[in-house]
């Protein structure tokens, strides 16, 4: 019995030991060390002034490696090194060596700061001069028409945008074809007006093809464009183009690229004249 309780003991002072160790690996990681730079200077700080074979053993590192890694904390001065009896050992000075550490660190990441901060406009003249490719979405099936005007929505939200340009198709001949966008135009109406984004629209319009444009002065009309074969929407969301084509398998597309949404901006006003 008093074996058990003593075993007990043990048990409960290797676990806070444990627990001490894995609380100064992970202070020590944050600081920037690995995990092998923690473990030997852990062994340090209890050995005190040893050569790197004994911290080493302790280490259960090999030499070569502990060596290697007390050379470089006795360069960050968070280890000191000295000699006796002609054998080169390293030892932890004071505990000041850890917070002046992390001071000459904040020190040195302060200057960093300062130095970007001067580099900072050379950087953005280097990311301008490259060529940002553009970002593409597919919209598939009647089923995926919701998410493209859900995604419009979403995307003049994320640009802080007032205004979104719409040129529809409604040509007489589709209109017999097709059933009517209704609901879907409806709710995308009702999205627009709850997030105050207006709407420019122009309407391309004909007997069977696409004659002369119009501008449309009342949403409440898109709603009566036809979902028919060849009818076109192309939707214009500040650095964004959406283009959706109704056939008998609808497809959408969004395009994410800022020269071309202004190329078609551009085209936009031309059609307006």
């Amino acid at each position: 019995m008093q074996f058990s309780f003593l075993c007990a003991i043990l048990s409960v002072h290797f676990s806070a030991q444990h627990f001490a160790f894995m609380e100064f690996q992970e202070f020590f990681e944050k600081l920037g060390l690995d995990g092998k730079e923690t473990k030997v200077l852990m062994s340090v700080i209890r050995l005190g002034a040893q050569p790197a074979s004994v911290i080493a053993k302790h280490s259960k590192l090999d030499r070569t490696t502990t060596y290697r890694i007390l050379n470089s904390l006795s360069q960050k001065k968070l280890l000191s090194e000295s000699h006796h009896r002609g054998v080169k050992v390293f030892f932890l000075e004071k505990m000041e060596n850890i917070p002046s550490y992390i001071e000459q660190q904040k020190k040195q990441f302060e200057e960093l700061g300062n130095a970007f901060e001067a580099l900072s406009p050379e950087l953005h003249a280097l990311r301008a001069g490259v060529q940002e490719l553009p970002r593409i979405q597919i919209y598939e099936g009647f089923e995926k028409l919701e998410n493209f005007y859900r995604d419009i929505i979403a995307r003049a939200v994320a640009q802080g945008l007032l205004l979104i340009r719409i040129l529809g198709s409604n040509t007489f001949h589709q209109k017999l074809e097709r059933k009517e966008l209704g609901d879907v135009i409806k709710n995308f109406e009702k999205e627009l007006a709850k997030h105050k984004i207006e709407s420019d629209i122009l309407i391309a319009q004909g007997n069977l093809t696409r004659e002369w444009i119009t501008k449309l002065h009342s949403f409440k009309d898109m709603a009566n464009l036809p979902a028919a074969g060849g009818a076109t929407n192309l939707i214009l969301v500040g650095e964004s183009v959406f283009m959706v084509s109704f056939r008998d398998f609808p497809v959408g597309i969004r395009i994410d690229h800022p020269d071309i949404a202004q190329t078609m901006h551009f085209l936009f006003d031309v059609s307006r004249v």
